[in-house]
């Protein structure tokens, strides 16, 4: 059964890689036998990452708001290889504030890298997997957010909530081609991410609403991504996973 879990041989794109969730997540499929592309803005930082991954890790910088740099760097990666997993990690949530205050632009910052990029990265390398006539498993990681709101994170759990259904849609479509669809929801994870939100007068009660009593660490992700990574999850599309503690049970 441990064999199930195994990614000998096979290519994956992470998003967003260079900290964080996406990082725990390029290290545990390098360690289960994978080579991992590792994507991310920040140049100096993805360098970095790949260098503390080692060999079996790749970097190539890519803006997740910039359809042209999602599109050049799938095109780069299929060079490699056939990509057999994408995990669309990247996001942002760089406002706390209530929807009526949420300006234009920041609007249209957080929708683009958190669902148009999603999509395009999907749609990107789906096709790719449609013309070899390959298997690949797509998850992104999304949040509970997308099925709970959240309070003065409107737009944030907008973009959530549309990747559940465009990743349900996707699924739908794509499963005669063997192409998996599916989300991992985690709660708040201890993450640079987070940092600002746990620090403020909001904290104690975000951590008081969470059953399990803690936030999760990155770590704590990773199990769900080997498993719809792997061949453990070979007849699962569609779904949701949450990874948060029964914070949404509430």
């Amino acid at each position: 059964m441990q064999d199930r879990f195994s990614l000998e041989g096979r290519t994956a794109i992470v998003t967003g890689a260079s900290r964080g969730i996406g990082f725990a997540i390029a290290r545990a499929f390098i360690d289960a036998g994978a080579r991992v592309i590792i994507t991310a803005r920040g140049e100096e930082a993805l360098r970095k990452a790949a260098d503390e991954l080692g060999p079996w890790a790749i970097a190539i910088p890519c803006d997740n708001a910039d359809t042209a740099a999602i599109a050049a760097m799938v095109q780069q990666a299929a060079q490699l290889g056939p990509i057999d997993i994408l995990v669309n990690n990247a996001g942002i949530s760089p406002y706390y504030k209530r929807v009526e205050h949420v300006t234009p632009d920041e609007f249209d910052q957080v929708v683009d890298v958190n669902m148009r990029g999603m999509y395009f990265c999907s749609v990107e390398v789906a096709r790719r997997a449609f013309e070899a006539g390959r298997p690949l498993s797509i998850m992104s990681i999304s949040s509970i957010l997308g099925i709970v709101p959240g309070d003065r994170l409107g737009v944030y759990s907008g973009t959530k909530a549309a990747v559940h259904q465009l990743m349900r849609t996707m699924a739908l479509e794509w499963a005669d081609r063997n192409v998996r669809v599916n989300a991992i929801a985690p709660g708040y994870v201890d993450t640079d991410f987070t940092s600002g939100l746990m620090a403020s007068r909001h904290g104690d009660a975000i951590r008081a609403s969470i059953p399990m009593g803690r936030l999760a660490q990155a770590e704590d992700i990773v199990g769900a991504a080997l498993f719809l990574a792997s061949d453990a999850s070979s007849y699962v599309t569609g779904t949701i996973l949450r990874v948060d503690g029964g914070r949404s049970l509430k």
